[in-house]
């Protein structure tokens, strides 16, 4: 476990004690991102200026920038950041959204923000600020439902590197998305070298559900191991080497280093060397009837309603619903009656008999069609819901059973559901299946393909 020293990541800690840095800025960044999903932001490629835009914050081309800056500003003004236009637009592009990581900082006024050589003032600990705002970037550049998760089935580099072009973003947010949805058993992690060793720190890990827990928890990996290989960006290598005891394949890749370090620094993907390892399973979708989930044990249906009705709606699930289990409505609306209970991010509970849970999710504001057009179903309203649901799942040791929520009247793509899905519940162990009636169409997993056209 690293020893947080940087001023600002203690600040972190004293904010939010109970919980990791790495935790607490990607939360943080994944509600950045949720709330401007909210608001008609579309991709890939994800614009880190259009993202700025919809934060607040002023993004100006200054040619006497090395690369990019936060700069501090009065509390009445909007916060800037200052780039570098004549860099590679991608390197751009990755230093708009690092940058606008540093704002999720809280005292990331108190000076300039610097991500260049020049200006770099030499803290031995500065790396850890780094790695969280990479961290931060990567969660901006690829944000729930930019990936499908067919995509990850294949999990060869070369393949993977060559879907950047298409995304237009780094490697480091690509495979930091690629494990989350993948069922095989695999970790990205992200290294650098230490100077005086030249043996290699290894600075974060991420692991797919699939992959063991026991893997990569050294904070070291030797000189000699595959990740010497990668002496310049771009350079990649691969090898099945013996790590914590393990037999492990990795597949390694040099990116830009920290800014005043003189190597690259390297990301890459580990998994077993047994192939024979199986992968764990995603969200099961089929035909069928959530009003009736097949297989036994405890289940929770769930479905979601907005903050405003005391009652289900007349039409779709709510009214199938209402038809098998009148009982649990009833008990609902004598809950909603309090409107300091159907607040957006509250979950009800009731049983409906024969080891079977109902569960509303109030994560819609108000009910009807927008006159923007936009959604009322609210993302983080909903991260927060099914957090709150793998705990009832997991007190209940239940499964969870659904409609494809939020596609309906919410009119929100699937795939930013299907992301919280698999992050909030299917990660810690809960099984989902979302059932699709037979005469309805599936839920859209890919992105339609002039999303996909380079600006």
């Amino acid at each position: 476990m690293t020893t947080w020293t940087h001023p600002s990541i203690r600040t972190l800690l004293d904010e939010v004690p109970d919980s990791s840095p790495f935790e607490t800025i990607a939360e943080r960044a994944r509600q950045r991102t949720l709330e401007a999903l909210e608001q008609g932001w579309r991709g890939p490629p994800y614009d880190p200026f259009e993202l700025a835009d919809l934060l607040g914050v002023d993004v100006v081309a200054r040619q006497n920038v090395d690369d990019a800056r936060l700069v501090s500003t009065e509390p009445e003004s909007k916060p800037r950041i200052e780039f570098n236009p004549n860099r590679r637009a991608d390197r751009v592009r990755f230093s708009v959204a690092h940058e606008l990581a540093h704002m999720l900082f809280s005292d990331h006024g108190d000076q300039v923000r610097y991500r260049d050589e020049a200006h770099h003032v030499g803290r031995s600990d500065d790396w850890q600020l780094e790695v969280l705002c990479n961290v931060a970037a990567a969660e901006f550049l690829m944000p729930v439902g930019a990936f499908a998760p067919a995509r990850a089935s294949d999990l060869s580099l070369p393949h993977l590197l060559d879907l950047r072009s298409v995304f237009r973003v780094s490697t480091e947010a690509l495979l930091r998305r690629v494990v989350k949805l993948t069922s095989e058993p695999v970790s990205v992690f992200a290294a650098a070298r230490v100077v005086d060793t030249e043996d290699f720190r290894i600075d974060y890990v991420v692991r797919s559900r699939a992959a063991k827990a026991g893997l990569l928890k050294t904070k070291r990996l030797p000189a000699d191991s595959v990740l010497a290989e990668c002496r310049a960006v771009g350079a990649s290598a691969s090898r099945t080497e013996d790590w914590d005891d393990e037999h492990v394949f990795a597949q390694v890749v040099a990116v830009p280093p920290y800014p005043g370090y003189r190597f690259p620094r390297v990301v890459g993907l580990v998994q077993p060397a047994d192939s024979a390892v199986p992968p764990v399973e995603g969200i099961q979708l089929q035909r069928g009837d959530a009003t009736r989930p097949g297989g036994s044990g405890a289940q929770i249906i769930t479905h979601l309603v907005n903050d405003r009705a005391r009652s289900w709606g007349p039409h779709g699930f709510a009214a199938a619903l209402r038809a098998a289990f009148p009982e649990v409505e009833i008990e609902y609306s004598e809950w909603a009656l309090d409107p300091q209970q159907r607040q957006l991010g509250e979950v009800h509970i009731s049983s409906a008999g024969a080891n079977k849970w109902v569960a509303s999710l109030v994560v819609q504001s108000g009910y009807g069609e927008r006159a923007d057009g936009q959604s009322r179903l609210r993302l983080a309203a909903l991260e927060r819901c099914l957090a709150q649901l793998a705990r009832l799942a997991a007190d209940l040791n239940a499964s969870v059973h659904m409609p494809p929520i939020g596609t309906g009247q919410a009119a929100t793509p699937w795939r930013y559901v299907r992301d919280l899905i698999l992050e909030e519940l299917v990660d810690r162990g809960i099984s989902v299946t979302v059932y699709v009636l037979p005469e309805a169409s599936m839920p859209q997993e890919e992105i339609s393909h002039d999303q996909l056209v380079l600006l």
